[in-house]
């Protein structure tokens, strides 16, 4: 069976297979009810929140779209921060949406800058939304927070966050922080299948939906429309206009109720053990990494490939001789780079080091200059 080392769908539990192989259920009534709530309530302790909340019948992009969408109307401005492939996906969300869109970017493997957000904020003060990824899992480089929404907050605007591939491996206090739009999906960190995204939505978020004059272009992608059928249907079928896929539902509540036994902060310092000890992995082999630490991810890594392989070619050899698939790199970065994923399940010494003896194997035969012994500097420095 393939192992799932790419930044998700990661590897689910056994017990959350076992609930997709359950008998379907239907989407309405007291037993689809109490399971709503329980999840939403659950979610919640996950994204830090007592916001409002909604649980989408779509994967990660819809809540991208229904929070960008929300936060502005056509012809406003919105600033997108942008450091790779996700940014850019804020972009064609907020043109497709005719927002007024300004940018500022980072290079490749670098995070946003604070100090380039408010100096657009300074220079542009009817900006109304800021939309910015929080773990770009294209380059492996996590972007601090805090400084960007103290800038949002102070100026009243409102922010909005992916979470997408942090969120439940990564610390994301969404009430502290104050995000307005917090989104994620559950095929990541949460460790379910693919299927279900989450936005949480604050009140002044909500103020700022009811000041529209335009209304929101989408009937499905509706929080208002979302809003009004969870509270006509609260009895019923409270997760709104749509069939709810119960069995994902399933699947999810058995991956929390995982996660919270682990507890959070228990979570997030696995994660970062296990980060740690996978780059001093790839340093002890003599791999460069795309990311420094200070901003290294803690839920996957991207590893430059060294002079003369191709990661295209290594990613192939590693899956049909060792039944492991590992990501490359996204566009320019395509042959220069492999991602490799360790979040939830994958973020252990089962999942890693059949991979980095993997990789070792594969970049040795291919004639890379390598030095062996990945495997125990991984194992010294995840057991420190």
């Amino acid at each position: 069976m393939t192992k799932l080392m790419i930044p998700g769908p990661t590897e689910v539990s056994p017990a959350v297979l076992e609930q997709l192989a359950k008998p379907i259920r239907h989407h309405y009534g007291p037993d689809f009810v109490a399971l709503y709530f329980e999840v939403v309530e659950k979610l919640k302790t996950v994204f830090q929140t007592r916001a409002d909340f909604f649980i989408l019948a779509a994967t990660s992009s819809a809540a991208m779209e229904i929070a960008l969408s929300h936060a502005a109307q056509p012809g406003e401005k919105v600033l997108i921060c942008r450091n790779g492939f996700f940014g850019e996906r804020f972009t064609e969300m907020a043109n497709y949406h005719e927002l007024s869109v300004i940018t500022v970017d980072s290079p490749y493997g670098q995070p946003v800058d604070p100090a380039a957000v408010k100096a657009l904020l300074d220079k542009h003060p009817d900006i109304k939304a800021v939309a910015l990824v929080h773990n770009e899992s294209s380059t492996a480089v996590e972007t601090g927070l805090k400084p960007i929404l103290d800038l949002t907050r102070a100026r009243g605007i409102l922010s909005v966050v992916d979470a997408v591939s942090s969120l439940g491996g990564a610390d994301v206090p969404t009430d502290g922080l104050g995000i307005d739009f917090c989104v994620s999906g559950s095929q990541k960190c949460l460790a379910a299948p693919a299927g279900l995204s989450f936005v949480s939505v604050s009140e002044s978020a909500w103020q700022a939906i009811a000041r529209r004059e335009k209304p929101v272009r989408s009937w499905y992608l509706n929080l208002e429309n979302l809003r009004a059928y969870r509270e006509k249907w609260q009895n019923w079928h409270p997760q709104g206009p749509n069939t709810a896929p119960v069995s994902l539902y399933l699947a999810l509540n058995q991956a929390l109720d995982e996660l919270l036994a682990e507890g959070l902060p228990a979570r997030f310092t696995r994660q970062i053990r296990v980060r740690d000890a996978f780059r001093a992995s790839m340093r002890a082999m003599g791999l460069g990494l795309f990311t420094d630490d200070s901003c290294a991810s803690k839920t996957l890594t991207a590893v430059r490939m060294p002079a003369g392989i191709d990661g295209s070619v290594l990613l192939d050899r590693v899956l049909r001789r060792h039944d492991i698939l590992l990501a490359g790199g996204i566009g320019p970065l395509a042959s220069q780079l492999i991602r490799v994923g360790h979040m939830a399940w994958t973020a252990s010494e089962d999942y890693l080091v059949p991979t980095i003896q993997a990789l070792e194997t594969e970049l040795l035969a291919m004639g890379a200059a390598i030095q062996p012994g990945g495997v125990d500097a991984f194992r010294t420095a995840f057991h420190i």
